[in-house]
């Protein structure tokens, strides 16, 4: 989450002794890609009004989110028995991923992140979008692992980007229904973050300008104005949309509750939380300068994003001097021209972020260096970040404990989140996705019988689910039932032609039921599609 929604699926197909090959996209496949510029961050001409606001905002690191690949820095990283070796040749990069298996090239096709911190990588095989195992890390001006790749013994392009990772790194995107992490033929129209993420539809205000038809932030409700920081900044511990419902329905103007919910962890009496990449939003609400602001106190009184301040120092001093201008320091406090942010706010190692350190949103009075922080130790639980809509709070919760509890191994949280869910069960009959997240926890509880009729009715009301399917198959392979399995995993595969779970639980399968020719003949399906072909130097 952003692991909880960039599933793993090389766990599985680990877990199912069958590698399958991947390597980039083809040759042929980079030679006919559509030649799309790096997308404006102000496709509705903003600027012919607001020139200075969108000047500005081009220098944020929002307006850098994601972008095309280019030359890229070289560089090689070593874990344990792989290494993973970037170059560039004629305005392109690559990473060679080498282990005792051989050595696989990939093409690299965009970049995430806006690269004050560090550069994320993706490539696109076969319309599927894949994570590169490798980030640039700006502050150490050097490679290394990518966060949640740490631990792995052979690490591959084989970490899915899903809707969940790409909501907030780009400015729109074209995934397709159904699949975990396929993309139509330009993935992303609008390559970075826009104006309309966080003033919404410009389209009444184009037709006639006027300040009250277009979303001023500041000037919303506290829920509805710091839902447009939080879509972002504000991961939490889970995310569940409502029935129905995509992260990318959520408009500025809203509140994110009308869309999805946010659950954070409770931390137990005095223990630590965790430090997170993206927790910013969380920190600064539970700052008692916030506290005791009465709801004033919000991300833009210190950020403005069509400013990025050219003095830091000076510019973040001000802002906290709107408000402690007339505070009477003690004698040994540094002076009011002194560096705030550095002493109140300081820089932190984060468990989520690989190499990187960032601003602690705390605001403490005497900054203490948090304890070491273990998932699922010292927590009491997840709570709501604001209450979603009544109808839905124990569904939502429900499915939340579980999503959690699957992220974390816990079975605590897992049958919590099963045992909340059956008390809802009957109000939503037709949904699919609570059917789902039954579903697993009834496979991780080695209950198979119960998991298949809860996936059929999930696949029921979900027919397009390729990884539903998947999740069908493969609770009718743990019955026993193998052909049955086979069937909904060849299913599974019709819907997703790259499902590499679904392929891996099926060339499983087919040797298990003495079907060999049938294996090969899928391996070779998803290596033909994934092979790529070296260009010509």
């Amino acid at each position: 989450m952003l692991l909880a929604y960039c599933f793993v699926i090389y766990v599985v197909m680990m877990a199912s002794n069958a590698p399958i090959p991947i390597s980039a996209r083809s040759a042929e496949g980079i030679a006919n890609k559509p030649n799309v510029p790096e997308s404006s961050i102000d496709p509705n001409h903003c600027a012919a009004c607001h020139a200075e606001e969108v000047n500005g905002f081009a220098r944020s690191q929002m307006a850098r989110s994601m972008r095309i690949a280019k030359v890229e820095p070289v560089g090689i990283v070593q874990a344990q028995q792989t290494t993973i070796t970037m170059h560039s040749d004629k305005g392109s990069s690559w990473q060679t991923i080498e282990d005792r298996g051989g050595a696989v090239t990939y093409h690299v096709d965009y970049v995430v992140g806006s690269g004050t911190h560090a550069s994320g990588y993706i490539t696109d095989i076969g319309s599927h979008l894949f994570q590169s195992p490798v980030a640039y890390y700006s502050t150490r001006a050097s490679y290394g692992l990518a966060p949640g790749y740490e631990n792995k013994p052979d690490p591959d392009f084989t970490r899915p980007i899903t809707e969940g990772c790409v909501f907030c790194h780009s400015g729109t995107f074209s995934a397709v229904p159904g699949t975990v992490n396929q993309y139509d033929s330009v993935p992303f129209p609008q390559l970075s973050i826009g104006c309309d993420r966080c003033h919404g539809s410009p389209v009444a205000h184009l037709a006639h300008p006027a300040m009250g038809n277009i979303v001023n932030p500041k000037k919303l409700a506290p829920a509805a104005r710091d839902s447009i920081c939080e879509q972002c900044h504000l991961i939490g511990s889970a995310r569940v949309l409502n029935p129905g419902r995509r992260f990318s329905d959520f408009k500025a103007g809203e509140v994110l509750e009308n869309t999805f919910t946010i659950y954070h962890d409770k931390p137990s009496a005095g223990a630590e939380s965790v430090f997170k990449v993206i927790s910013h939003s969380e920190q600064l609400a539970q700052s008692k300068c916030s506290l005791g602001s009465g709801g004033k106190l919000w991300c833009g009184t210190c950020h403005d994003p069509h400013n990025e301040p050219a003095m830091p120092v000076a510019f973040y001093r001000e802002r906290c001097l709107l408000c402690h201008a007339k505070t009477p320091f003690i004698a040994s406090h540094p002076n009011k021209a002194s560096d705030c942010i550095g002493c109140h706010m300081p820089k932190r190692e984060v468990q989520d972020g690989g190499h990187g350190v960032f601003t602690d949103h705390n605001i403490q009075r005497r900054p203490s260096v948090p304890a070491p922080h273990i998932d699922g130790i010292n927590l009491a639980g997840i709570a709501p970040w604001r209450t979603p809509p009544a109808e839905l709070a124990t569904r939502n919760l429900g499915i939340g404990l579980i999503e959690t509890g699957m992220d974390r191994g816990s079975a605590k949280d897992i049958l919590s989140g099963y045992r909340t869910l059956t008390e809802v069960q009957e109000q939503f009959p037709r949904d699919s996705e609570m059917y789902n997240s039954l579903g697993s926890a009834l496979l991780v509880g080695g209950q198979y019988s119960e998991a298949v009729r809860a996936f059929d009715l999930a696949v029921r009301f979900d027919p397009s689910s390729s990884q539903k399917e998947t999740s069908l198959g493969q609770s009718y392979l743990l019955l026993g039932e193998q052909t049955a399995g086979e069937q909904h995993l060849e299913r599974a595969m019709a819907l997703d032609r790259l499902n590499l779970s679904a392929a891996a639980l099926l060339i499983t399968a087919y040797d298990k039921s003495g079907h060999p020719e049938k294996s090969a003949q899928l391996s070779q399906r998803i290596a033909d599609l994934t092979q790529r072909k070296v260009i010509q130097k």
